[in-house]
């Protein structure tokens, strides 16, 4: 299956895209389009991602998911927004 993912935020600078379209197996989840992106951009992204110390938020088809083990579909829309800090 193909899914459609964007990086947003800190997200895009750490992926080093904007956006990309990835191949996955049928029944992917969340979990394994990190790992799959992680391997092709930035072995950062998963480690970080799976140790929690980089926070996404996770859009899938516009709303929000939480659940990393969320199983994709072709055709999904899967944004990747890095909360920002400040004040």
């Amino acid at each position: 299956m193909r899914v459609k993912v964007v990086f947003t935020g800190r997200a895009s600078e750490m992926s080093g895209v904007f956006s990309m379209d990835v191949e996955l197996p049928e029944e992917a989840t969340i979990s394994d389009l990190v790992k799959t992106v992680s391997e092709k951009l930035n072995p950062r992204i998963y480690k970080r991602y799976a140790q929690g110390h980089y926070v996404f938020v996770t859009f899938v088809n516009d709303k929000p998911v939480i659940d990393p083990g969320y199983r994709l579909r072709d055709g999904d829309r899967v944004t990747f927004i890095t909360p920002e800090m400040g004040g």
